[in-house]
């Protein structure tokens, strides 16, 4: 009978302990021994950050240009955290209680294979190197310029200082993450790119995190309004009031000639506009970029602000400008014309600056964008140059010259015969420019509008 009994014990324990191990293992953190790069358990059993919001880390063929995922430990007392990303620098995740990178407790994986802990003050741009404390089992993985790391970080120290953030419980924080190229003694400079949430999110439970596209969109309000303003508008309101005076000249316009009452709309529409879209730009940056941030953005930043005071100095002056038959017209006219021209040849150049097929400003944009502005401003400039060459090669209204003409009748016929009635080279021409101006404002705004999140 005991014999039968201890039979019966060892086929229990052949069936049962089998699968008490099997139970117990997979228990275990999933991603201590899976990928912890991937989407895998994102939402459910870990956080994940992305950008973009939809790439599947290592799931897919590395299509995340930045990856985050964090979960609790076991004991829930600490943190895991998988960073994994496309840099030549650092990848770093940044516990945040602004929505922006001020007052931010921030982990760099950097490609010199390390992890470094830095604070950014709550006012200013200072980033200040912490010791790393609270942080154990780093591994930091640097190959064909993607950096992946892993570490833990206890969720609150007794004797921490201010700068480490207490994450347990219901504390709740903004997530950042930033990708940089370069680094300064080891320590992190500039981000490339950053990312922020929409909201503040748990560090010590699983859940979502909703990416924060305000800026972007804020950023593609601003080129889109530049765009209309400065090729969709000023380019032709200034080319009607250069070339096409006397068209339509028996037609009136809200109480002005036509090509008046088009340049007048066209520029104040431009100069809304560039205020509109100056003030966005701000909004969304809440800074001026520095040169430190790359030289194009600089650049741009540069030429953009020029650009609007110049708008802005046209506008003023041509509210105070003398009457037409006042001395100092003059000065205004040619004042006028420099500030005008000055403003639409910066404003070309500020454009490409911003969509410079090395870096462009909007992810994901389309270099074809580029090309077509270019495109533009050469025809632009040729259109301009034919305006100016052909009425000098093409005389389709000249007075011949005849010595026996009268001179009793008091007046000199050439001038007041020869005028310049714009013929039909000049207005097809005009219509030709018309269309290709819409189609390419159309065209750019087109791009910038589609260019993914």
């Amino acid at each position: 009978m005991l014999k039968i009994v201890a039979m019966e014990l060892l086929f229990l324990m052949i069936l049962v302990v089998p699968a008490l191990v099997d139970s117990e293992s997979t228990s275990i953190d999933l991603y201590s021994e899976s990928d912890p790069y991937s989407d895998e358990g994102c939402g459910t059993a870990r956080t994940c950050f992305r950008k973009p919001s939809d790439c599947t880390g290592t799931s897919g063929n590395k299509t995340c240009e930045m990856f985050t995922s964090w979960w609790p430990t076991d004991d829930g007392s600490e943190t895991n955290f998988a960073l994994f990303g496309a840099a030549k620098g650092y990848i770093a995740v940044g516990i945040s209680r602004s929505t922006g990178m001020p007052d931010t407790d921030v982990y760099a994986c950097t490609s010199e294979l390390e992890v470094k802990r830095s604070y950014n003050k709550p006012t200013g741009h200072e980033n200040i190197p912490k010791s790393l404390i609270g942080v154990t089992d780093q591994s930091v993985l640097y190959e064909d310029n993607f950096i992946k790391c892993q570490f833990v970080r206890q969720q609150s120290l007794e004797d921490g200082d201010g700068t480490f953030f207490d994450i347990s419980g219901n504390y709740t924080y903004y997530s950042l993450m930033a990708i940089g190229d370069n680094l300064n003694n080891g320590n992190v400079t500039m981000h490339r790119v950053r990312e922020g949430s929409a909201d503040k999110v748990s560090f010590s439970a699983a859940g979502d995190v909703e990416n924060d596209y305000t800026k972007l969109r804020l950023k593609k309000a601003h080129g889109a309004m530049m765009t209309i303003a400065w090729i969709g508008l000023a380019a032709p309101g200034i080319s009607v009031a250069r070339y096409f005076k006397p068209l339509w000249s028996n037609r009136n316009l809200c109480g002005g000639k036509v090509w008046f009452a088009i340049h007048r709309f066209s520029l104040v529409t431009t100069f809304v506009l560039t205020c509109a879209a100056f003030v966005t730009i701000f909004v969304a940056e809440k800074k001026f970029l520095l040169p430190e941030e790359g030289a194009a953005k600089f650049l741009h930043n540069i030429f953009g602000c020029i650009v609007t005071a110049l708008s802005i100095v046209n506008v003023i002056m041509a509210i105070f400008r003398p009457h037409p038959d006042a001395p100092k017209r003059k000065y205004y006219n040619w004042s006028h014309r420099a500030a005008g021209m000055t403003a639409l040849v910066l404003s070309a150049v500020t454009i490409l600056i911003a969509l410079n097929t090395n870096d462009p400003f909007l992810p994901n944009l389309s270099v074809t964008a580029f090309w077509v502005v270019i495109a533009f401003v050469v025809y632009h400039i040729i259109t301009w140059l034919l305006y100016e060459l052909l009425p000098k090669v093409i005389d389709s209204r000249k007075v011949p010259e005849n010595d026996d003409l009268p001179m009793s009748e008091g007046k000199n016929i050439g001038q007041d015969e020869v005028v310049d009635e714009n013929p039909f080279y000049k207005r097809v021409m005009h219509y030709l420019y018309t269309v290709v101006v819409i189609a390419v404002t159309v065209w750019v705004v087109a791009m910038v509008a589609l260019s993914k999140e």
